[in-house]
C-alpha cells in the first residue's frame, strides 16, 4: 500500500499546547489553515477553542494525509443562535483521531485514522468551499487502504446549547478522489455520505463523540446516515468540532 506519510514536527505540537490559553470570559477570534487549502475564521467559545486545539494535535498523533494550524485573539461578543427543530444550517466540520471497526469475513478490529475538514461560505446549509474527508487504515492489520474525498455538501443541525451541554450533528457528501487497498475501491469515483456528533472536548463529556458512514448520497444533506445509529461508531481518540456560522 502506498501509505500517506505527514511529517509534523514536535515542537509545533507542544506550541499548540501552550501558545493557545483559552479566554476565560467571551469569545475568540480563530483562523485555521490547512495544507488542502482550508482557510476558516471564526469567533468561538472556550470550549470550541479547546476542541480546535485537540482536534489539530490529533490529526498529528493519527495522520491521515492532512495537517492543520490554528491561530487565535481574543474577543468580545455574542454567540449566535441555535437551529430550529429540524432545520440545517451552514458552519463548519473539523476532525482527526481514530475509529475502530470490526474485521471483515474474520475474527478481530481493525484501526482506521481520519481527519476532515468542511465548511461553507454562508450561514446556509449546502454547497462546501474546499476540504478535504480522509479514512486511512494503517498496514499490519486485518484489511488496509487510503481514502481520499473532497466535501461538497455540508449540514449542521444544532438542536439545543452547544456541547459539551448538548450535542451538535453534522452531514457531509464527499466525492472520493483516490483510494489504495481492496477495502476502499468500491467507493472509488463515487459518493460517500457520513454524519458526525459533536459531545464536547473529550475532558468534559459524558459520551464520546461519534461517527457513521455509507455510501451515495447528494446534496443538499439531510439527517443522514446517523450517527446515533446501529451502524455508527464512537471516535475513541481524537474527536471532532462543529461551529455554526
Amino acid at each position: 500500500m502506498r501509505q500517506i506519510v505527514v511529517t509534523f514536527a514536535a515542537v509545533v505540537l507542544l506550541t499548540f499546547a501552550t501558545a493557545l490559553p483559552v479566554a476565560s470570559f467571551g469569545l475568540t477570534g480563530v483562523r485555521l489553515t490547512c495544507d488542502d487549502g482550508t482557510d476558516i475564521t471564526a469567533e468561538v467559545d472556550a470550549d470550541t477553542l479547546q476542541g480546535l486545539v485537540q482536534v489539530v494535535q490529533a490529526m498529528v498523533l493519527y495522520p491521515a494525509g492532512l495537517t492543520c494550524a490554528l491561530t487565535q485573539s481574543p474577543l468580545l461578543g455574542a454567540l449566535g443562535g441555535v437551529a430550529s427543530a429540524g432545520e440545517l444550517r451552514g458552519g463548519f466540520l473539523v476532525g482527526g483521531g481514530r475509529l475502530l471497526y470490526p474485521c471483515p469475513n474474520t475474527p478481530g478490529e481493525f484501526w482506521v485514522n481520519f481527519a476532515v475538514s468542511a465548511h461553507t461560505e454562508t450561514a446556509a446549509a449546502g454547497d462546501t468551499k474546499g476540504g478535504t474527508l480522509n479514512f486511512t487504515i494503517p498496514d499490519g492489520q486485518c484489511v488496509s487502504g487510503h481514502l481520499t474525498s473532497k466535501p461538497v455538501c455540508l449540514g449542521i443541525y444544532a438542536p439545543g446549547s452547544p456541547p459539551p451541554d448538548g450535542a451538535w450533528y453534522a452531514y457531509l457528501r464527499s466525492f472520493v478522489t483516490q483510494t489504495t487497498g481492496d477495502h476502499f475501491a468500491p467507493y472509488n469515483g463515487g459518493m460517500i455520505s457520513t454524519g458526525w456528533k459533536d459531545t464536547g472536548n473529550p475532558g468534559k463529556q459524558t459520551t464520546p463523540d461519534r461517527v457513521s458512514a455509507s455510501g451515495g448520497g447528494q446534496c443538499p444533506a439531510d439527517h443522514s446516515p446517523d450517527p446515533d445509529g446501529s451502524s455508527s461508531v464512537p471516535i475513541l481518540n481524537g474527536g471532532i468540532t462543529i461551529h455554526l456560522k
